[in-house]
């Protein structure tokens, strides 16, 4: 995609964004079977056969859910044909993911800025990469769901959707500076924006009522130091896993600049340099099996 064009602020394009924040609300709203499952995903008391009563509902949701479940993605030995098996393999918080992540995808399915292909492999590898480092955590005794990071991980980037639809010129202009400057998209959204993408992505969350967990997420993934104590572990890892997405290239453009990884992330979780190594070689080797999972995710 060509992202030439004149740098700078132009004209109106701070009241442009203004506009999109303060009437975030008017942005649509989660569809009625997202909401369901949500709550569903998060109360205790919740069963598979409640899940599966919800999805059954959409045809073309089931097919999506079972295809994945039997997917290498999964590396299920056996074929899985029912709805509630596929709920069991894939877990409450990646069909969590799965359906959000279709929503969002139909929901801001028009003109882009951003090539849409790009952006969800970058957000997949980033969730596989979660994964990864939340069942590396769990022998450092930090109990980090693994299927809630894959969840966030899918999710961090959603206010860079909204600007890539909704100020789509302006947004073109921001990935041509962050190209020709050598920048972040995040440094070039605050300079020619004067908002970038974790602000509007908490917006986003408030009005979605997503979990807090995520909602710390998608604010703080570019600055993880900031979180609150209950979600750093959260963010830090989602933080990793986007540095780690960056640098096997999974971007939005080609030679997008990565932001730095903060300097504590390794430290707030317990781990070195040798286990960062290892855990960036675990991802890269489980590229090629994101494929079926962005496939799976993308409006077909």
């Amino acid at each position: 995609m060509n992202y030439a064009g004149a740098t700078g602020i132009q004209p109106g394009t701070k009241e442009r964004v203004a506009h999109i924040v303060e009437n975030v609300d008017r942005l649509p709203a989660l569809p009625a079977i997202v909401l369901q499952l949500m709550r569903v995903v998060n109360c205790s008391k919740s069963s598979v056969v409640d899940a599966a009563k919800l999805i059954a509902v959409d045809p073309v949701l089931t097919s999506k859910v079972i295809r994945l479940a039997n997917s290498s993605f999964y590396g299920i030995p056996r074929t899985v044909s029912s709805l509630p098996d596929a709920i069991v393999i894939l877990g409450f918080n990646t069909i969590r993911s799965l359906v959000l992540g279709l929503s969002v995808a139909k929901m801001f399915h028009g003109n882009h800025s951003l090539n849409m292909d790009r952006f969800w492999k970058h957000s997949i590898i980033t969730a596989i990469a979660a994964k990864i480092i939340a069942r590396h955590l769990r022998k450092n005794v930090m109990m980090i769901d693994p299927e809630s990071a894959f969840s966030a991980g899918i999710l961090h980037d959603l206010g860079k959707l909204i600007f890539s639809q909704y100020v789509t010129a302006d947004y073109i202009r921001v990935c041509g500076y962050a190209d020709r400057s050598c920048s972040s998209i995040l440094e070039a959204e605050d300079e020619l924006l004067g908002i970038n993408h974790t602000e509007v992505g908490k917006t986003l969350a408030v009005k979605w009522a997503l979990p807090p967990d995520l909602g710390s997420v998608l604010m703080y993934h570019h600055r993880p130091q900031e979180a609150a104590e209950e979600a750093s572990f959260l963010v830090n890892v989602i933080h990793l896993a986007d540095i780690i997405a960056h640098t096997l290239e999974c971007n939005l453009f080609d030679g997008e600049v990565c932001e730095l990884m903060d300097r504590d992330c390794l430290a707030e979780l317990k781990m070195d340099k040798d286990e960062y190594d290892k855990l960036l070689h675990n991802v890269e080797n489980s590229i090629e099996k994101s494929q079926e999972f962005l496939s799976t995710i993308m409006i077909s």
